[in-house]
């Protein structure tokens, strides 16, 4: 499909790319993002889902699921949140930077900040996620907020500054769950005791020993 129009819609851009292609692949997706930067990530959310359904349909002719849904939008997120963090470009005007700017800027992501505050107690990377998706509500804990200075080479109050950025515009980023996932604002020590570690990591990471 041809776009005519000057300036087309973001439905109309979504459209053509859906008719273009089924399955697009990474350089497709690139080289419509290029074209039309302004609904860049509307096309990297519909390209992951499309992915997802043409994987589907290989496998069943049956109409998919609910939960087959719901997944694929949920790694959709994901994906969106991993291309958001490889693009990121911060800009030094001085203003205040969110932790997922910062992150970014290091040149990092979630799974590298993981191995790196893990060490050998180990950290769910949902805890994290969490943190930078701006999910996670202050007070850390002292383990926390120091591994978190450390990697990102920060003091106390820079932290706590890029905390109060993040929290004013949360994302859905990391998303592994079989529904739609939403916006929840939680205590850290509410996200770390339900974050599936065990008792030794909650205790460790909430500076109980």
């Amino acid at each position: 499909m041809t776009i005519k129009n000057q300036t087309p819609d973001r439905d109309e851009v979504l459209f053509a790319f859906h008719e273009a292609h089924v399955r697009p692949t990474a350089q497709e997706i690139i080289d419509w993002v290029e074209k039309f930067p302004q609904f860049a990530d509307d096309i990297r959310i519909h390209a992951s889902i499309s992915r997802d359904w043409a994987a589907h349909e290989k496998e069943s002719q049956e109409e998919p699921s609910e939960s087959c849904l719901a997944s694929a939008y949920s790694r959709a997120l994901s994906a969106l949140y991993d291309a958001e963090i490889e693009t990121a470009v911060v800009q030094a005007n001085g203003s205040t930077r969110s932790l997922r700017e910062i992150v970014a800027a290091c040149g990092k992501d979630v799974a590298t900040l993981q191995n790196e505050i893990g060490g050998s107690i180990g950290i769910a990377r949902s805890v994290l996620a969490d943190l930078f998706n701006g999910i996670m509500l202050p007070p850390l804990s002292n383990r926390l907020a120091n591994a978190v200075q450390g990697s990102l080479s920060l003091t106390i109050q820079e932290l706590q500054t890029a905390l109060e950025r993040t929290l004013t515009s949360p994302r859905l980023g990391y998303a592994n769950s079989t529904t739609i996932p939403t916006v929840n604002a939680r205590s850290c020590e509410d996200i770390i005791r339900n974050s599936g570690m065990t008792s030794l990591q909650i205790g460790y990471w909430l500076d109980e020993d």
